[in-house]
């Protein structure tokens, strides 16, 4: 895991709206949005230079995001 941490720049242009559609579409969801209770995480953080790309995103439900946030803090990963 990398400990540099990434510019707010660079989290800005990996949090666009137009790219998140994108990906969103990509994974299979011709509106673009996300349906109720549901987000898009990122496997490896934004904040760790993970990229908003197919590869890198799931779809989740919002329980589910929030316990992984949750054991990643637990772990000191965060």
């Amino acid at each position: 895991m990398s400990t540099k941490k990434v510019s707010k720049a660079q989290k800005q242009k990996e949090r666009n709206p137009k790219k998140v559609k994108m990906v969103i579409k990509q994974k299979g969801i011709k509106s673009g949005k996300l349906p109720k209770g549901k987000v898009l995480h990122h496997v490896k953080p934004v904040a760790e230079k993970g990229k908003t790309t197919k590869k890198n995103t799931r779809i989740i439900t919002k329980a589910k995001h929030k316990r992984i946030h949750r054991n990643r803090k637990k772990q000191g990963k965060i």
